[in-house]
């Protein structure tokens, strides 16, 4: 089952409260007890907007992992795109959401997903939509090599293995952030791997693995070592360690050959 979102929110609509801009036409008129009353009811009234179901969204490309097809597949985006294989993927810490989804008629999904930092949205308390709820977790991610370097996707996960691998990468944090010897290198970097099991009904199973294989910071990876520039003559790349003038150490070098030399130019050890 796909946890798309319902795309045609997102669509444009005409304007049909005619031509004049929004900040011309007739407002609704103020309540009899005055404007502090106005202001109160529409506190009152906002307060029971669900925001969080639209806010939560990114916009970018959803990352699934189907665990029906070909053994378990990972995709992105409506293409379904397959990352490469053996490609490294940046998770941004800062994006860990939880709540819930509920799958409606035509498959749409409503959300309610906030921030981790904010306590976990019930699924007891959900609006009664007709359709059953369930937990979710999500989180985005960057791919830094490969193919895919550049794309930014938002993980997903309902079913029980999928919330398993964000729990998990969850608690290597917590330990990470805990033992305070991070250096600033709190982001992880993983693999798109899958594991399995054998499912009491369906048999064997597979389930996402986000592998950890290293760690940066968020300000990204530490930058490249600066090349050595083409058009420099090639006897000062030839510098020994801790040197800073590459001719300096080729005359150095010269003055130790000299000194394995005799007076009278023969090789020690050479015949008289």
């Amino acid at each position: 089952m796909s946890t798309e979102d319902d795309h045609d929110r997102d669509s444009d609509h005409a304007n049909d409260n005619g031509e004049l801009p929004w900040d011309k036409q007739q407002v609704a008129p103020t309540a009899a007890g005055g404007a502090l009353t106005s202001l109160a009811a529409l506190q009152k009234a906002l307060a029971n907007v669900n925001t969080a179901a639209i806010i939560g969204r990114s916009g970018k490309p959803m990352m699934l992992f189907k665990s029906r097809e070909d053994s378990g597949t990972w995709g992105f985006g409506q293409r379904r795109t397959i990352p490469e294989e053996g490609s490294r993927w940046a998770v941004n810490p800062l994006t860990i959401q939880w709540g819930c989804i509920c799958f409606g008629a035509g498959n749409k999904a409503a959300e309610h997903m906030v921030a981790v930092s904010q306590p976990k949205p019930l699924i007891t308390e959900m609006p009664d939509t007709g359709f059953s709820w369930q937990e979710q977790w999500a989180v985005e991610m960057k791919c830094l090599n490969g193919a895919d370097a550049g794309v930014e996707v938002i993980f997903k996960a309902t079913t029980d293995g999928a919330v398993k691998a964000i729990v998990l990468l969850v608690d290597e944090l917590r330990n990470r952030l805990n033992g305070n010897q991070h250096n600033g290198k709190i982001v992880p970097i993983v693999l798109l791997e899958k594991g399995g099991y054998q499912h009491v009904k369906h048999g064997p199973t597979a389930i996402p693995v986000l592998t950890i294989v290293d760690w940066m910071t968020l300000d990204g990876p530490a930058p490249a070592p600066t090349p050595v520039p083409p058009n420099r003559p090639a006897q000062t790349r030839l510098a020994m360690p801790g040197s800073h003038d590459g001719v300096a150490s080729l005359k150095q070098s010269a003055r130790v050959r000299a000194r394995l030399t005799t007076r009278r130019g023969r090789p020690r050890g050479g015949p008289a």
